[in-house]
């Protein structure tokens, strides 16, 4: 085919976006891929309808991959509901389950980032509640959360207020409410990253059942782009295919060394010579003589 153009070359473009699927299936059996990995897997397996569009069918070969390139469904099912569409680099920090995929993680999540809000929304109650002006609900890692008031508002103070702390001119307290929020928030974020290392191990689990349809589908992966990339050397270097015959021959008409021409090509030096060789059933054998640096290794090569 023409240059930049033929099946391979809409091939190789669909492949261009496929992760190392081999690399990945086999650290998912080992339960050591890494979160971006599963979400490079993901992306693959969105791509593939288009990728087995693109190869041609009709043989074999290209059929037994065709069949390997629509994998059960499940698996990027799990893959898109479980892994967010950017994951964190490693599980322990987090950002690696996708959101709404488990309802406690979720909740977790939420204390945590909705934790300011929380703590605005209450101190306006409560200033509306007791009539406390300049009541303030803050947070430090000694005391934890609190609700601080200036000594010109104790005597508004309700009865559910619990002293936590006296200051020389102000008092922070603790009400039944702000507890339960404190015994969760405090401990939201350390429970949210052991919930979202205990649901990865799931995932690597479940992955573990859909080993084998992934190792076929890093074959045709595998296959089709050593065949796609010898098509497009082949029409780029103006390779012609080899026609195998039934009797002992081999009959090599201008052939090339393509290294060594690419090499002459790259470096201006002379162009390279083609050359001959025909062998059969009479014709055995050749002796090549020649002075050094002269090509006759360069001919055996070809």
């Amino acid at each position: 085919g023409e240059r930049g153009a033929g099946p391979w070359h809409t091939l190789r473009a669909q492949l261009k976006g496929i992760s190392d699927v081999e690399r990945i299936t086999s650290r998912v059996a080992l339960r050591q891929a890494r979160p971006r990995e599963l979400a490079g897997l993901r992306q693959t397996l969105i791509g593939l309808p288009a990728l087995r569009a693109a190869t041609p069918g009709g043989t074999p070969l290209f059929d037994t991959w065709r069949a390997h390139l629509a994998p059960e469904p499940a698996i990027e099912a799990l893959l898109s509901r479980a892994i967010a569409e950017e994951p964190g680099v490693q599980v322990r920090d987090g950002g690696v389950i996708a959101n709404g995929f488990d309802a406690e993680l979720d909740e977790l999540r939420t204390l945590g980032q909705n934790g300011d809000a929380f703590l605005l929304e209450l101190e306006t109650r409560e200033r509306a509640r007791t009539g406390i002006a300049n009541l303030r609900v803050q947070f430090n890692r000694v005391h934890g959360f609190y609700i601080e008031v200036t000594a010109s508002g104790l005597d508004k103070v309700p009865a559910d207020y619990q002293r936590r702390q006296t200051l020389k001119n102000a008092e922070r307290f603790i009400t039944p409410e702000l507890k339960a929020f404190e015994d969760k928030a405090l401990s939201a974020q350390d429970r949210a990253l052991a919930r979202e290392k205990w649901l990865y191990e799931q995932v690597l689990e479940q992955l573990q059942a859909h080993l084998a349809p992934l190792a076929a589908l890093a074959r045709a992966l595998g296959g089709l782009d050593a065949l796609a990339a010898l098509a497009e050397r082949a029409a780029t270097l103006d390779w012609c295919q080899p026609e195998f015959v039934s009797h002992p021959c081999i009959e090599i008409e201008a052939g090339r060394h393509p290294v060594v021409q690419a090499r002459l090509a790259e470096t201006g030096g002379p162009s390279f010579i083609p050359n001959d060789c025909r062998l059969d059933a009479r014709t055995r054998l050749l002796v090549i003589t020649g002075p050094n640096m002269g090509g006759k290794s360069t001919y055996m090569r070809q």
